[in-house]
């Protein structure tokens, strides 16, 4: 099944991981930017995670954090194993961006429902609210995104079909034309996956 364990991006710098007992562990971090794989900034931002679970690891939950120069992003992501074959997870994030002396934020809120049909077929549906109408992280909306996906596995290989809606507050989604916005947009992708 699928399942989050923190926050969807990478790092490169040091951490340390410290084990509280338990399935309980906290890990604290300092690495370049977000993303970059190499930097010449001398910024540095500062990482931290507390996780804990049951011991039969059927719930697991991750508080991360990271900081630096301007900005402070809180992270919580959930995850349950329901069943066998139904699982739940919940992503929420919150970042706080300090321009000239003023601060605003944009946060978002997801919630994953995945269903393993069979052991070559499964489904997620994701929906998240991502709000952005202070127009922080250059949206200025806020957005409800439905997503459908399948895992179609083969073998090694992994079939990704997707569909996707997005609901905009305002007309922010580009049109054929350069100057006809919508409020909704309609994707669809297919994605392979193979394992070596």
């Amino acid at each position: 099944m699928a399942s989050l364990m923190g926050l969807p991006f990478f790092h490169t710098g040091i951490k340390a991981d410290i084990s509280l007992g338990g399935k309980t562990a906290i890990m604290v971090g300092i690495a370049d930017p977000t993303d970059f794989s190499t930097t010449t900034s001398g910024n540095k931002v500062a990482l931290a995670q507390f996780s804990t679970g049951t011991k039969n690891d059927h719930f697991k939950a991750f508080l991360n954090f990271q900081g630096g120069n301007g900005f402070n992003q809180f992270d919580l992501v959930l995850n349950a194993n329901v069943t066998d074959k139904l699982s739940l997870d919940y992503d929420g994030t919150i970042k706080t961006v300090k321009v000239a002396g003023i601060s605003n934020s944009w946060s978002s809120n997801a919630l994953y429902i995945n269903y393993d049909a069979t052991k070559t077929v499964g489904f997620t549906l994701r929906g998240e609210y991502f709000d952005d109408k202070k127009n922080v992280a250059g949206v200025g909306a806020g957005i409800i995104a439905t997503t459908l996906s399948g895992n179609i596995h083969i073998n090694n290989l992994t079939l990704i079909p997707e569909v996707r809606i997005d609901n905009a507050q305002s007309a922010i989604f580009s049109k054929s034309s350069l100057n006809s916005f919508s409020k909704s947009d309609v994707s669809c992708l297919l994605a392979a996956v193979y394992k070596f």
